[in-house]
């Protein structure tokens, strides 16, 4: 009990009264459920005790149970999910009722049906980052996430996997590299390989997360791990120096661009008519709305 969270019965059976629990020492996570003043709980002890404090038949789901696999996003509420007419206010949890549970695994819904529900809850920008990374850990398919949907059509979420599918690409390796990839397509713009790989004659010179080959551009999203680690800073700067003299323009992308994916849409658009991009502008019509826009209930993508 000192490293994690516990129900009120666990501490009665290890001896202790109901009149302790009320001392300083203790914090009350959730009804019931307690932990040690001096334990912090990180997201997987937090979601461990909400379960304590939830019925049994009661399955974590939604964006909660991807979490769970290393795949975080949205709003930190946790999401759990129950076949019947119960209420349990929590603060911080979202208790979804349905007439049928999704297909279950041993800890929850299953991972597909967990992505499927996330098309009710978060942007398709975001389900289709979650869908990206859920496929490259091998966790689901796109015949699973579409399997989930056939098999009950009218669960929340259900209706837009035909238009959600065809988005995601299991070869983007992070949710930056996601987002930025729909928010180029979602505008308009010709959709970027992804980390693909850049060579000059047989010689590798750059995998770029996005890159459009056609006008030689590469866009990389920046974490800080470029400017933290001296040999990747070092090696940055010769692939830079490289790329530019192939005749490739290098456009670095941040977290401050992705705060604002319009000007960063029209950053990536600057680059290709620098590269001599003759094509259309950036388009922020109903596809992009869509995209970026929580979800509204019996909403399908525009064609």
């Amino acid at each position: 009990m000192a490293r994690r969270a516990f129900h009120r019965d666990e501490a009665l059976a290890a001896g202790l009264s109901s009149r302790a629990l009320e001392h300083p020492r203790f914090v009350r996570v959730f009804p019931r459920v307690y932990r040690l003043a001096t334990t912090q709980l990180d997201r997987a002890g937090l979601i461990a005790a909400a379960v304590l404090a939830l019925p049994d038949d009661v399955v974590v789901s939604h964006m909660t149970r991807l979490e769970l696999v290393g795949v975080r996003l949205g709003p930190p509420t946790l999401h759990f999910t129950v076949a019947r007419d119960l209420h349990r206010p929590m603060d911080g949890v979202m208790l979804h009722r349905t007439v049928k549970l999704p297909p279950l695994d041993r800890v929850g819904a299953s991972i597909s049906a967990a992505w499927v529900q996330t098309a009710s809850t978060l942007r398709p920008l975001d389900v289709v980052a979650a869908g990206d990374h859920v496929l490259r850990k091998g966790l689901a398919t796109p015949e699973s996430f579409a399997a989930v949907a056939d098999l009950d059509p009218w669960r929340p979420g259900a209706g837009r996997v035909a238009q959600l599918l065809p988005l995601i690409d299991s070869r983007s390796a992070s949710v930056q590299e996601s987002r930025t990839r729909v928010s180029i397509s979602a505008a308009g713009l010709e959709p970027p390989e992804v980390n693909a790989s850049v060579f000059d004659g047989p010689q590798l010179v750059a995998v770029g997360d996005l890159v459009g080959r056609r006008w030689k551009l590469l866009v990389e999203y920046e974490g800080r791990q470029h400017a933290l680690d001296p040999q990747q800073f070092a090696w940055d700067i010769e692939r830079y120096r490289i790329l530019r003299q192939l005749g490739w323009q290098y456009l670095q992308v941040t977290a401050r661009d992705l705060a604002n994916p319009v000007r960063l849409v029209r950053l990536v658009h600057r680059a290709l008519v620098a590269q001599g991009y003759d094509g259309p502008p950036p388009s922020f019509g109903e596809l992009w709305q869509w995209c970026h826009r929580a979800p509204r209930p019996s909403e399908f993508a525009p064609s």
